[in-house]
């Protein structure tokens, strides 16, 4: 590893792993040792120059070599090996484990002895090593002759003899130039070499030796004892049974392959539409599983982690298997319906079984995970992203499901495999045949090497090994030849004898179907014919059996049953009874198959749509080697089907989405025909033969137990959910329907309930007693107030509540009693949110200066300021203000009148404005008032902006050490956004002279046009950007129950309306203290509450509460109470306002 520029943790892994398979090497050979080999060859030349080395540094086990020596002295350096013809190392420290041929090159100058290169070589493992590797060689010089021990080494490259061994027979020897090598790197030169006549057993051959001066054991080598038929060189491997396939070639049944060659490109069709599907929901106890698999297919680089935008993601489908370990599907359906498939020509059943005509021993390999040994490039990797609540991730690789893989599939397979002798490749089935031993041994050893090389990987547990009979592509092939599969008739053979009329009409009905292939019907079914006229007894005779048993014959083979031919139309036609299922498949209208089965006791609780997609399943399970790869037509009577294989997974049932993905393999669509129409299917699901052997599926069963296992409710709940559902006789009803199947059509005295489970019959189902519609339990009418109230216990708005419900139970008219209970929480009402904002509702715009006016109360450095704000020219006033009482006020409204004239409307809030003081100022001015709702200002916007840019001037000039009057002359000379005139400009007609220099001609006055109509667009560009996010609120009426917002606390507090002020979206309520207020829309809600009136109430602050001449003109029964108190206890003062005797005075009289 030293010697290796750019090691990696994989490259030391396969040095190890090569070194481990060279030890095993030795072990087997059992007379290659290390210390042998040693003193293989001794001269003492070598032993100065050894202890030089070992003097000079210290030495280790070299992996390149196989040998001990000093670092830096590697004989392998700078040579090539023989086995894969790289440099630098020796055979026994090959990366490549299997050999399959051995390859020898003689140096001139330099050959190796004991360096161990071991081909594949016949051992007899019986036979001890010392007769094994020792064999008694005889010489022969002329007439002489000398018997010699010699040592056989494969890893020799030369034959080596001392001179002493062979002095007697008077050799020739030829100088030579070779240099021999032995172990340790020591070099020994020979004396010269010579050919001697060797004789073993009956095979004598001239061997050519190199002769050494010292003593040492004679070696022969590999060269030599194949010439002399010592050791025998094969050019495949023996196998005698499955174990030595699978020890053999341990690599390719382990891992995960993949093909070699180009990646997959998913080609879409033009101007397809991506579909991005939102994350499912995964229960919470396979959250920590399904992180585990993800990491785990993550690390085998399977899927890949997802950080960027893609157009495409598919929806996870989750299989959790019997072992708890979890099985990830993509749910391709929305991409598939837009990949071009390649169209690739898929071989027929009759050219295969053509071609397997005459073989005598077969041997079937399944590539284990084949679609996943097929790598996608980075753009169709994409297409292929899935969601997950850990995040996205994409497949890599080809993921179960997509349109165009068994094509992609079978070209790959074809271009790997498809040209070996004897090779038939389908899909991932490929079948090693052959008339003998020998040839079929030759062909799996060329499959299983081309695997080994190409890194594909088949599956262990489906390898059948030589086999004299295998059931392949609908046939069965033996050694005795070809012949239809009987399980194609085990419907028709397994039919049990009509046990009454309706069954004998059923026959019929299936035999006058195939009318046309079966000669001289009419005479065949004479005596059933009889049998089930109307005034004729049933009452079953021999001659009925003969007649039966010749139907089934005549059903059973051509030419009513035909061969399958994959170049046709596939049709298959299935149907699920109560007990049994029946599948048949057609080309042409005429039968290739038919098959039943009866169903376990599991499947017979499953709902009738469970039980009919079931049939399908089963016909496809036992289809499979005729209908995979090509266009398939399901015929069945069972409506709902064709839009149930169309759904997302997500909106189906748990068990229905396990039976979907058993065919997302498949290319099918469903067509519903009539029962009436269904002879063939329709008989088979009910005249099948009833077998206890059949055993459930794994995977169904597993997901069964996942409903109720997942579901979040406790098991105390559950058996609650159960006892109250067997008590409950409409979903009794619902039950025997799912189980038995659904009326064609409601009948009108159904209730209004069962109605609605009708319309959702496909998606209804049974478990454990439980009723669920997908994986929703179906609650109970006697436990629904009960789990109303557990959904509403934490007081979630109705939303969250619907969404709660959604995730485990269901019945009809849910959600309306979800929106009832949560709008008639009190608590929740109280705690509500506010409300949006309105859309705005402007003031009309006024036709001249002065003409409506907004006035406010300003408070700015401890002192009081009232603000007007013209709402035609935006001209402000700011007058100080002694105190903030109406009188105060009305004073300073009459000296801004006097300059600019009495206004026809005035907006303001409500105190001081809304007393009798100024109400009769309004009247005797002859001005209208108009005030805003509390805590809405609103409502009078303008003022509200005027004490803004008011506050906002003096801020500043207070800053600035200056006088405020500056800035509010700038401020009505400078032009208005939108407008690009001045205040002074609408309210004069002219500018003002300030400080800044300006012409005569601009303070000329000048009358200003349009300006209403200018002052319109402003307000509906305003109006524009502010209902953006507005909304309108319901209208109230008189006597509606409400709930009024509480402005220091947020909470929301009964309160009944009284009255509507139409133009300002005010309302006249009632508290729940008897307290007459006004409100803005926006803080009013409709209760569903009853007003609790107090039996002492006080009215309001004078902030809040209504002047008494608004409570004098509102009508009803509030006011009615209001007039009629009792006046010992109910005081007015001058100003209006009622006053309530103390509540500490009640005792008194």
């Amino acid at each position: 590893m030293l010697r290796e520029p750019s090691l990696t943790l994989q490259k030391a892994a396969e040095f190890v792993r090569a070194a481990e398979a060279s030890k095993e090497q030795f072990q087997s050979l059992k007379g290659f040792a290390s210390s042998s080999c040693v003193n293989a060859v001794k001269t003492s030349v070598f032993k100065k120059n050894y202890k030089k080395d070992k003097s000079s540094g210290p030495t280790y086990d070299c992996k390149k070599c196989g040998r001990n020596h000093k670092k830096g002295d590697c004989p392998a350096y700078g040579k090539t090996c023989s086995k894969c013809k790289e440099k630098n190392h020796f055979a026994v420290g090959c990366r490549k484990k299997n050999i399959q041929e051995l390859e020898y090159k003689n140096n001139n100058s330099e050959l190796f002895i004991e360096s161990l290169s071991v081909g594949q070589v016949s051992i007899n493992n019986q036979v001890n090593a010392e007769s094994t590797w020792y064999k008694t060689i005889q010489l022969r010089v002329g007439d002489k002759t000398s018997e010699i021990k010699f040592k056989l080494d494969t890893g020799a490259e030369t034959n080596v003899l001392s001179y002493n061994m062979v002095k007697h027979l008077n050799v020739n020897l030829t100088k030579t130039e070779t240099v021999l090598i032995a172990y340790g790197n020591f070099k020994i030169k020979p004396m010269g070499k010579v050919s001697l006549e060797c004789i073993s057993n009956d095979t004598i051959m001239p061997i050519e030796f190199i002769i050494i001066e010292k003593r040492s054991t004679p070696i022969l080598g590999l060269n030599a004892f194949v010439k002399l038929n010592l050791i025998q060189r094969i050019n495949q491997i023996t196998i005698d049974n499955k174990s030595d396939v699978l020890k053999m070639y341990e690599t390719v049944f382990e891992g995960l392959g993949k093909f070699p060659g180009e990646e997959y490109h998913i080609e879409l069709k033009p101007n397809a539409v991506p579909v991005i599907h939102p994350p499912r929901r995964v229960p919470q106890a396979l959250q920590s599983r399904l992180k585990e698999t993800l990491n785990r297919l993550e690390a085998d680089k399977i899927i890949s982690k997802v950080n960027k935008p893609t157009d495409w993601v598919q929806s996870l489908v989750i299989v959790e298997k019997p072992n708890g370990s979890l099985r990830l599907c993509l749910d391709p359906r929305d991409l598939n319906r837009v990949i071009k498939r390649e169209h690739h020509l898929i071989p027929s059943a009759e050219d295969i079984i053509s071609r397997l005509e005459g073989k005598k021993l077969f041997t079937v390999l399944d590539l284990k995970d084949g679609f996943w040994q097929v790598p996608l490039d980075n753009e169709s990797s994409d297409l292929c992203t899935f969601n997950t609540p850990h995040g996205r991730y994409k497949f890599n690789v080809l993921p179960f499901g997509i349109a165009s893989a068994p094509e992609v599939f079978q070209k790959r397979n074809e271009r790997l495999f498809g040209d070996i002798d004897g090779v038939e490749v389908y899909f991932d089935d490929i079948i090693v045949t052959g008339t003998d031993k020998v040839t079929h041994d030759a062909a799996l050893t060329e499959v299983l090497k081309r695997a080994e090389a190409s890194n594909i990987k088949f599956n262990a547990n489906k390898l059948q090994f030589r086999m004299t009979e295998v059931k392949y592509m609908g046939q069965i092939i033996s050694d005795k030849g070809i012949k239809a599969d009987p399980g194609h008739i085990k419907g028709i053979v397994d039919m049990p004898t009509p046990s009454s009329k309706g069954e004998v009409r059923r026959l019929l009905g299936m035999v006058n179907f195939l009318s046309k292939f079966i000669p001289n019907l009419s005479q065949i079914t004479a005596p059933l014919r009889e049998l089930i006229k109307q005034n004729i007894e049933f009452r079953w005779e021999n001659e009925h059996t003969v007649a039966f048993n010749r139907i089934k014959e005549l059903l059973s083979c051509a030419p009513v049953l035909k061969v399958f031919n994959g170049s046709e139309k596939i049709t298959i036609q299935c149907e699920s009874s109560k007990d049994g299922l029946g599948t048949c498949l057609i080309q042409n209208g005429q039968p290739v198959s038919f098959l039943s089965r009866s169903l376990t006791e599991c499947e017979k609780n499953y709902a009738q749509i469970e039980k009919e997609l079931l049939a399908i399943v089963f016909s496809f399970q036992k289809y499979h080697n005729l209908v995979y790869g090509r266009h398939v037509i399901i015929q069945s009577d069972h409506k709902p089907l064709t839009s149930i294989v169309n759904k997302p997974m997500s909106k189906i049932s748990s068990r229905l989405q396990r039976m979907l993905l058993k065919l997302l393999k498949y290319d099918y669509e469903v067509q519903y025909v009539p029962g009436n129409q269904m002879y063939l299917a329709d008989t088979l699901s009910r005249a099948f033969k009833s077998d206890n052997q059949i055993k459930d599926d794994p995977e169904m069963s597993n997901m069964v137990h996942s409903i109720t296992k997942y579901l979040p409710m406790s098991k105390s709940r559950l058996t609650q959910f159960k006892h109250e559902i067997d008590q409950d006789k409409e979903l009794q009803t619902v039950i025997k329907f799912v189980k038995e199947g659904w009326p064609k059509v409601a009948t009108k005295n159904w209730s209004r309930e069962l109605k609605q489970y009708y319309k959702s019959q496909s998606d209804l189902h049974t478990n454990e007693g439980l009723l669920f519609i997908n994986d929703k339990i179906v609650v109970p009418n006697s436990l629904r107030q009960q789990m109303l109230t557990l959904i509403h216990e934490g007081h979630f708005g109705m939303e969250k509540c619907k969404q709660r419900a959604r995730e485990i139970m269901y019945w009809p008219g849910i959600n309306r009693d979800i929106e009832t209970i949560v709008s008639h929480c009190e608590i929740c009402e109280k705690f509500r949110r506010s409300n949006t904002k309105e859309p705005l509702q402007p003031h009309s715009v006024p036709d001249r200066p002065f003409e409506k006016i907004g006035v406010d109360i300003m408070e700015f450095g401890n002192l009081n300021y009232l603000v007007v704000m013209d709402y035609y020219s935006k001209w402000i006033e700011v007058s100080e203000l002694v105190n903030k009482t109406a009188t105060e006020v009305i004073n300073v409204l009459k000296e801004t009148f006097s300059r600019y004239g009495i206004p026809n409307f005035v907006v303001s809030d409500n105190i001081p404005f809304n007393s009798h003081v100024y109400i009769d100022f309004a009247k005797t001015w002859d001005f209208e008032y108009k005030f805003s709702s509390p805590h809405h200002h609103q409502s009078n916007g303008q003022a509200e902006r005027g004490v803004g840019i008011v506050k906002t001037i003096m801020r500043k000039a207070k800053e600035d050490n200056k006088n405020h009057f500056v800035g509010l002359m700038e401020y009505r000379n400078t032009p208005i956004s939108g407008l690009n005139l001045s205040p002074a400009q609408l309210m004069f007609s002219r500018r003002l002279r300030t400080k800044l220099p300006v012409t005569n001609k601009l303070l000329n006055s000048e009358v200003v046009n349009n300006v209403k109509g200018l002052l319109t667009k402003r307000q509906q560009i305003q109006k524009q950007f502010h209902d953006r996010s507005a909304k309108s609120l319901s209208k109230l009426n008189p006597g509606d129950n409400v709930r009024m917002q509480n402005m220091k606390n947020k909470t929301w507090e009964p309160a009944q309306v009284i009255s509507i002020d139409k133009d300002l979206r005010s309302y006249t309520v009632k508290s729940e203290s008897g307290k007459i207020l006004k409100r803005n829309r926006k803080y009013l809600i409709k209760s569903h509450g009853e007003l609790n009136e107090m039996s002492d109430y006080s009215m309001s602050d004078n902030d809040n509460s209504m002047p008494d001449n608004l409570i004098r003109s509102t009508n009803g029964p509030i006011q009615n109470k209001c007039i009629t108190m009792n006046d010992t206890n109910v005081t007015t003062t001058r100003s209006g306002r009622i006053c309530h005797k103390p509540r500490y005075l009640n005792d008194y009289v």
